[in-house]
């Protein structure tokens, strides 16, 4: 791939308007204002004069008013007298300039006021036209122009015409009226503003030969306490492996359609070879394996498949490479999410930026493997692995003890870490999104306190076997807080958050200052979702503002999406400040506009003084038909946090899900998504899905950006190819200070 030029574009002047304008949220960056009007040229004339004409709109004006004839009079001499408007002596009007107030385009000065009447006694000089004001900027896509010029000073008005003639049957007239008065200069046209005139301060672009990558996992024993800890649970290369696999891609194109079947759904997540199921194991030995990775004896690396929704930091609790590489790796929380068959959350450690990872541990199981010693909830007397009835089976319809089913876990996994010194190690919360039907976007987030993390556990230390020591592992044993550690250093304590409203989880942390105080105030942006908000309830809004079926996928989606403002003190209460502008809206119908959002990003504090922010974003429109916003990973800037202006939106994307030409839901014109290329080139493992951008800092001028994506709409179209993650490098146009992004607030 060739080096491409920093993402930015700037669009002046008359083109705006037809080739870089933009009706979306995103006002950023204003085109070159208009230019001012000049100030109009003003007289009055003896007679009666109508009023000038006024300036309507940009550089276009009214005819001048029509001279009346001289009044007509019985007496030698005496005119009409001078009067105003269509009386003789009429001052002429004042008109100023036309104001430009969109496009770009230029902008007229406003016409001269009109010419006075002829009079018997001269008319005052009329005064002159004000300068027109400059232009608005218009609109442009990224970046932008320059205010409007201001306007000129207007022309001096003519003197007054010489005296009438004498009126019909009388004495001569007296002599001449006195010239008027000429005018007054114009006053000078105000600047016109620009749209957003100033451009992002930063801008991405891909240095030569990058392009977005499948993320790998090894497939092997856990980094931690080895194989008492587990190892890697299943990915979607088991279940590529089966022999009754038909399925394959037919095209290479949206939509990336699939054919054939996978009928054994549960291949390679349990053996049913036996007369019972058991749990498919990928421990490789007894401790985690540190031949590197294509060589001989090492563990496999396979795609990062079914993973999705990551968030990927840098943590003090984690100083030292626990695999290879030799210095401080990145922490990453993934989603782990094979369909219809279970969920949990998966820590692991990468020492290469995001591109490879080694497994750490895995907590908050659905349906966990009751009979394994370091399973949660661990029972010598069940026979519950956690595995489908049979290889073709799932568990759509099994419940869990927690009363979810299918996949229906926790997720959308994010973490504070509170100020103050120590709190790396007790000053940690984890947040988690109960999917169960009846919780989910309804009920507060699930925390938990973690106090047990540690150097090879981001999460919690699971390296006991006793019974009960391993409560985290599972949700039910969390939940239940077992005998074994209730009350203990080892207790694991679910709470709920209070203040969040409908979270759909937290979005991105703002950090603090590493000399923050404890009890100081963490502020967060989070993501409110009304589930079928804007077809019931209070919420409801007019059929026109509701999503119509979408054109490729046929879902109809009725969710609301607001992304929403808070703080807190202690991790469990939080005070919500508001709904944030800028980044959705959450009316719109408009292929071009961003609908929802999603509950992940990363901010960028951009200075290094929280006087400027920057977000990596991922959001989504009725073009999807789906809530969740993926269609694409924007970028916005803003300087006080509530505030937002969008730089690269769905049409100027960073990445994008593949190209669709449609009819628009909004005004039923053909429109192409996204107008411009994105700066990532798309590929066919997110053509479908693309969002939960998380990045860490590799140098001042580089981000690791890791994110998620599927293949297909849904992974009931092509089990094979869905919740992969990724991993770019993005090279960023100005040097950042040393440790942005913070993604976790981590000191």
């Amino acid at each position: 791939m060739r080096n491409r030029p920093s993402f930015l574009l700037v669009c002046t002047g008359t083109l705006l308007l037809a080739a870089c304008s933009s009706s979306s949220n995103d006002n950023s960056g204003g085109g070159a204002g208009g230019a001012a009007g000049e100030g109009g040229t003003t007289s009055s004339q003896g007679g009666s004069n109508a009023h000038a004409g006024t300036t309507s709109s940009a550089g276009t004006t009214s005819s001048a008013g029509t001279t009346s004839s001289a009044g007509a009079s019985t007496q030698a001499g005496t005119g009409n007298e001078a009067g105003t408007g269509n009386e003789s002596g009429g001052t002429a009007g004042t008109s100023s300039g036309g104001e430009s107030n969109g496009g770009g385009g230029a902008s007229a000065g406003g016409a001269t006021s009109g010419a006075g009447g002829a009079s018997t006694e001269a008319g005052t000089g009329g005064t002159s036209a004000n300068g027109g004001s400059g232009g608005n900027g218009g609109a442009s896509v990224i970046g932008g122009g320059a205010g409007g010029v201001a306007g000129g000073a207007g022309h001096a008005g003519a003197g007054g015409a010489s005296a009438g003639a004498a009126g019909s049957g009388g004495v001569g007239g007296s002599a001449g009226g006195t010239g008027g008065a000429g005018g007054a200069a114009g006053t000078a046209g105000a600047a016109g503003s620009g749209g957003a005139s100033n451009p992002p301060t930063l801008g991405f672009s891909l240095d030569s030969g990058v392009s977005a990558a499948q993320a790998l996992i090894n497939l092997g024993t856990a980094i931690g306490e080895g194989s008492l800890n587990g190892a890697t649970p299943f990915t979607l290369s088991d279940l590529a492996a089966d022999a009754n696999n038909k399925q394959t891609i037919t095209s290479s194109v949206n939509p990336f359609l699939a054919t054939g079947t996978v009928p054994d759904q549960a291949y390679g997540f349990c053996d049913y070879s036996g007369a019972t199921p058991k749990r498919v194991s990928h421990v490789t030995g007894s401790k985690f394996e540190t031949t590197a990775p294509g060589t001989t004896g090492a563990d496999p690396m396979v795609a990062m498949a079914p993973f999705y929704f990551p968030l990927v930091y840098n943590t003090t609790n984690t100083t030292t490479g626990n695999a290879f590489g030799g210095k401080a790796p990145i922490i990453g929380l993934f989603d782990w999410r094979p369909k219809d068959i279970d969920e949990a959350l998966v820590a692991a450690e990468s020492d290469d930026n995001g591109k490879t990872w080694f497994f750490m541990q895995t907590v908050l199981e659905l349906f966990p493997d009751y009979t394994n010693p370091i399973s949660g909830g661990y029972s010598s007397t069940s026979t519950d692995t956690g595995c489908p009835t049979t290889v073709t089976g799932t568990h759509a319809s099994t419940t869990s003890v927690n009363g979810s089913t299918a996949d229906d876990g926790w997720g959308h996994a994010s973490v504070i870490q509170l100020p103050g010194a120590g709190n790396v190690k007790t000053g940690q919360f984890l947040y988690m999104l109960d999917r169960n039907p009846t919780n989910i976007d309804v009920a507060p987030l699930n925390v938990i306190n973690l106090s047990q993390s540690s150097n090879k556990f981001p999460i919690w230390n699971t390296n006991n076997t006793g019974a009960g020591n391993n409560d985290i592992k599972s949700i039910a044993s969390a939940l239940s807080n077992s005998a074994g550690t209730a009350g203990t250093a080892q207790a694991v304590v679910v709470q709920k958050t209070s203040g969040l409203l409908n979270p759909d989880g937290i979005m991105a942390v703002f950090p603090t200052a590493a000399t923050a105080a404890a009890n100081s105030a963490v502020t967060v942006l989070y993501v409110q979702k009304i589930l079928n908000g804007d077809n019931t309830g209070s919420t409801a809004m007019p059929t026109a503002q509701q999503c119509a079926k979408a054109p490729f996928s046929g879902k109809t989606n009725h969710d609301i999406s607001n992304v929403r403002l808070a703080t807190t003190t202690d991790g469990i209460n939080f005070t919500d400040l508001g709904v944030v502008s800028g980044l959705n809206d959450p009316t719109t119908v408009d292929y071009n506009q961003t609908r929802w959002v999603s509950p992940r990003a990363t901010l960028l504090d951009i200075n290094g003084d929280g006087s400027r922010w920057g977000l990596l974003f991922s959001g989504g429109n009725c073009l999807d038909g789906d809530s969740d916003a993926f269609h694409f990973i924007g970028y916005a800037e803003s300087t006080d946090k509530m505030h937002w202006t969008v730089y690269n939106d769905i049409n100027t994307p960073i990445a994008s899900i593949n190209t669709i030409t449609t009819t628009n839901q909004a005004g039923g014109g053909s429109v192409t998504i996204p107008a411009h290329p994105a700066l990532i080139a798309t590929q066919s493992w997110f053509a479908q899905r693309l969002y939960a951008p998380t990045a860490t800092q590799i140098d001042s001028t580089h981000l690791s950006m890791t994110f998620a994506g599927y293949g297909v709409q849904t992974p009931a179209n092509d089990l094979l190819n869905y919740r992969q993650i990724g991993n770019v490098v993005l090279t960023v146009s100005k040097a950042l200070p040393a440790g942005v992004p913070n993604n976790i607030n981590t000191h």
